[in-house]
């Protein structure tokens, strides 16, 4: 990109930067690191219109890195409920936990001097941490401490296919020939910079003296990423990105007469900008299973932690793989969670579809009812190389709700309660 078009971006960015809670009004103030690296977490996989109200919450009730630190699990995971990913708020904790407590930390004399702990001001020492990649690093060092560091998001990787016409995403494998001479120089010599021409041309170029090595798609879009990066004002040129693949070079219906870089855009002067970027090859499985709300004679529900197919590390209803079809008997894997003679009635409740990940999921409810109080004696117990729960735990069934801090299991709850 070249400083003119670098240029119309800042002056976009300055008339038309959203509101957010996150972002402070003064565009060129410097930021805190922890409010950027927990609204960053936030937006991966999250629209931006639900993390709002979520990142508001989140800072009201940990404000810093100390307070989080100190934090349980499972309250983390409550003020993360429905955004999804949980291992993104497990991350996040290990890494608050990381920065506040490990005596080897590379800010640790830094915050003896002003007593507060901070996030690490290197890409090597962030990318280090649990949870945090080379986005967020580039986010955190660009955003909060105006370093010239770049990033790479969804809405950097759309844009910049579209500028340069490149038909290849940075996921996909393989390689991609590529000169150690500037990309744009190797682009001057062909009209439109699909993998195939831009090979072609490239080996071309490599036969005249230049030297070629072969590169991962991937380092393509974070070299454009970089140039962008290579100036005093890259953090005000990284968001603006973003801000602009958000709201203007959109997936569908892109808004390409009110975009700055219009003129230096190849798909869009070619009328190709619903070729670009490649649609992404996503396989979803299917997954049909059955969720057990197991209730004792004293009113409490089973909870399971650890052993499932699903929200590992946390705590859920217990759940397994069943074939597709309503049952009124408890299948036979429901005997890992509970003796059968100890039933006092069972019943389906319906279905509900849910999703995580790349799966899609459809789970009958069966509602337990005991004959027994809430006690350990009757659960099977977990055998080594076993499958089965590592944890189990009863739960007042007055405080379920406000106890599961995943949708899937309060999902199954409102069958019932």
């Amino acid at each position: 990109m070249t400083p003119d078009s670098l240029k119309r971006l800042r002056e976009w960015f300055r008339a038309n930067a959203a509101e957010l809670p996150w972002r402070p009004a003064d565009l060129d103030a410097p930021r805190d690191p922890y409010a950027v690296w927990i609204s960053e977490t936030m937006l991966q996989q999250t629209q931006v219109s639900t993390v709002r109200d979520y990142f508001t919450r989140w800072m009201k009730r940990f404000p810093d890195v100390e307070t989080l630190a100190q934090a349980e699990e499972a309250e983390v995971f409550k003020y993360w409920q429905g955004l999804g990913y949980y291992s993104r708020a497990r991350n996040i904790l290990k890494t608050a936990k990381i920065v506040c407590e490990n005596s080897l930390d590379p800010l640790r004399s830094a915050s003896r001097m002003t007593g507060v702990r901070k996030m690490p001001e290197t890409r090597k020492e962030l990318e280090a941490l649990p949870g945090i990649g080379a986005y967020t690093a580039g986010a955190i060092l660009s955003l909060a401490y105006h370093q010239r560091e770049a990033i790479l998001d969804g809405n950097l990787v759309r844009i910049f296919s579209r500028l340069y016409e490149l038909d290849f995403l940075p996921t996909d494998k393989g390689k991609i020939i590529d000169c150690h001479a500037s990309l744009q120089e190797a682009r001057n010599d062909v009209q439109v910079s699909t993998a195939r021409e831009l090979a072609h041309a490239l080996e071309k170029r490599s036969s005249h003296g230049t030297k070629c090595n072969d590169v991962r798609a991937s380092e393509i879009y974070w070299e454009y990423a970089r140039e962008v990066a290579d100036s005093l004002k890259a953090y005000m040129h990284n968001e603006a990105l973003m801000e602009l693949g958000r709201t203007v070079c959109k997936t569908k219906s892109p808004l390409c007469e009110t975009c700055p870089l219009q003129k230096e855009c190849r798909a869009f002067l070619d009328g190709r900008t619903a070729e670009f970027p490649p649609a992404k090859k996503r396989t979803e499985k299917s997954w049909h299973g059955t969720v057990l709300i197991i209730e004792s004679a004293d009113e409490k529900i089973l909870a399971v932690n650890g052993g499932q197919k699903f929200l590992d590390k946390q705590l859920a209803l217990p759940h397994f793989e069943s074939a597709r079809h309503a049952t009124v008997a408890l299948p036979a894997k429901g005997e890992d969670y509970i003796n059968a003679d100890e039933i006092e009635s069972l019943k389906h409740c319906g279905t509900f579809r849910h999703s995580i990940t790349v799966h899609k999921i459809e789970c009958e409810v069966l509602h337990v009812r005991l004959s027994t109080k809430a006690n350990a004696t009757h659960l099977s117990k977990p055998t080594a190389n076993s499958d089965k729960p590592t944890a189990f735990e009863w739960i007042e069934k007055a405080k379920a709700f406000e106890t599961f801090a995943n949708s899937f299991s309060l999902k199954a709850l409102k069958k019932i309660f």
